[in-house]
């Protein structure tokens, strides 16, 4: 991946460790262990809105924008 130019390295105060997976078919999973950030981290709690009223208001929408994650995601 770092030759990829998907990570870089850093020595940020934010940085976490990286913590590789094996998966049950054998490959590798790139993952980050946030234990520490989530117990700083402040909750912020709100409902989930409801699908109608999201419809609703994106029915008049002259321009809707959609994301492709795959890469987002090893």
């Amino acid at each position: 991946m770092l030759k990829a130019g998907v990570i870089e390295e850093g020595n940020g105060a934010w940085g976490f460790p990286v913590v590789l997976v094996r998966k049950k078919d054998g490959e590798v999973r790139f993952c980050m262990d946030y234990c520490a950030l989530n117990k700083i981290t402040k909750k912020d709690v709100y409902p989930l809105p409801r699908i109608d009223e999201t419809l609703e208001a994106l029915g008049g929408a002259l321009l809707l924008t959609t994301l492709e994650l795959r890469a987002g995601y090893w």
